[in-house]
């Protein structure tokens, strides 16, 4: 998605060093914000969301979580797109460490973005941090060579368009209904937030993980099993 203006947030400091244990090091005194990933990323002018890049590539066969990825032998890793559809707690090493994991992202055929979760029951800034967060890990593993699924995620429609904004339009994107249950409720609210979803960013193709939900487009669609039961 080109939004009509964008500009790169400027910074007090200059990094000399692009080795990854240079900045590590420096995260410590940066702070747990991460300033230093936002360096040379595009962000809207409206609110400063990341802006990410769309997706226009190979359709993978095998989706998994990242976190029982690492230790398998690259061979099996070029055959498969990375997930962040699990528990927080599972990948938050990502975001904590956002470098250690760079060379071993390289290594599978795609990853999907980050999905720190957007409950209901959050505070509003809780839930547009997190919403920040995954634009932000998005735009920073394009900006580092990774392709990247976008997965856009929501809240509550009254915020739709923030939650939208930085993701692309017209890409192949992912999304995830795990958690949603046979709570009709929760289906419905899905469900709204997924039309909308789509009026604004129109995908092309969606790679769904977790159960069909009765209503959504399964012609632009293909569906991959939760696999998070082992978790």
């Amino acid at each position: 998605m080109v939004y009509p203006y964008q500009k790169n947030i400027p910074f007090e400091y200059d990094e000399t060093s692009t080795t990854n244990s240079i900045i590590e090091e420096s995260v410590q005194t940066i702070g747990p914000l991460h300033l230093h990933l936002c360096r040379g990323l595009n962000f809207t002018s409206q609110n400063q969301y990341p802006i990410v890049q769309p997706y226009i590539g190979i359709i993978p066969e095998i989706m998994q979580s990242v976190h029982r990825l690492i230790r398998k032998p690259d061979s099996y890793l070029e055959q498969c797109c990375g997930s962040f559809f699990t528990i927080d707690s599972n990948f938050e090493r990502f975001w904590t460490y956002p470098y250690r994991y760079l060379n071993f992202l390289r290594k599978l055929q795609c990853v999907l973005s980050t999905d720190f979760s957007i409950y209901t029951n959050m505070l509003q800034m809780q839930k547009l941090w997190n919403s920040f967060r995954n634009k932000l890990m998005s735009a920073f593993y394009q900006h580092n060579g990774i392709p990247v699924v976008p997965a856009p995620s929501w809240g509550d429609l009254k915020y739709i368009e923030l939650y939208m904004e930085g993701w692309p339009k017209n890409s192949i994107i992912a999304i995830n209904s795990t958690g949603i249950g046979r709570d009709r409720r929760s289906r419905h609210i899905w469900l709204d937030g997924y039309y909308a979803m789509l009026d604004l960013l129109k995908p092309i193709f969606i790679l769904r993980y977790g159960c069909m939900i009765e209503g959504e487009k399964k012609e632009i669609s293909r569906f991959y099993p939760n696999n998070n039961k082992q978790d």
